[in-house]
């Protein structure tokens, strides 16, 4: 299962993202949902806590350095609907989907089950390089932030489970 896209360099939806109870059904088409689902939260020891998965967009390195003290956490949530029967498709992503409210909500008709939800949250310590010029780039050679991405891939055996 794949969540984000390696190759986006854009969010094509409005800047900043209306409150979810404004949401059109623009909004929460699956590449809607789907460039929602990733997060870049600057932390903080001075400011008020930034709510998750609300920046769409790596914020540019003098942004970091002035206003996140305590580094960046990325942030990506899966796709948490599953069609009830493929368990991987040939684009990886087809056999599920987002709820509505891309972590929450009501899930697609023709995706009725709910696996347990992936959150991924990395934290980034970018406050030890606020000396150095330069700019923070993504292991695809991202520096916009747009293109990250993870996949997921079960090793348990079933049996186990």
């Amino acid at each position: 299962m794949v969540a984000g896209d390696s190759q986006r360099r854009d969010f094509a939806l409005p800047v900043p993202d209306p409150e979810r109870s404004f949401w059109t059904a623009t909004d929460m088409t699956q590449d809607a949902l789907s460039q929602k689902a990733t997060g870049f939260n600057c932390m903080s020891g001075r400011r008020e806590p930034e709510p998750a998965l609300t920046r769409y967009f790596l914020p540019d390195k003098p942004y970091l350095d002035a206003n996140c003290d305590q580094g960046v956490r990325f942030e990506l949530i899966f796709p948490s609907c599953w069609n009830g029967r493929d368990l991987d498709s040939a684009d990886h992503r087809s056999h599920v989907q987002y709820p509505h409210l891309v972590n929450t909500g009501s899930c697609p008709p023709d995706y009725p089950v709910r696996p347990p939800s992936l959150y991924y949250e990395t934290i980034w310590a970018t406050s030890g390089y606020s000396s150095i010029d330069g700019s923070f780039v993504i292991a695809n050679g991202d520096t916009t932030g747009y293109g990250y991405h993870g996949d997921f891939m079960s090793g348990w055996e079933e049996q186990f489970l």
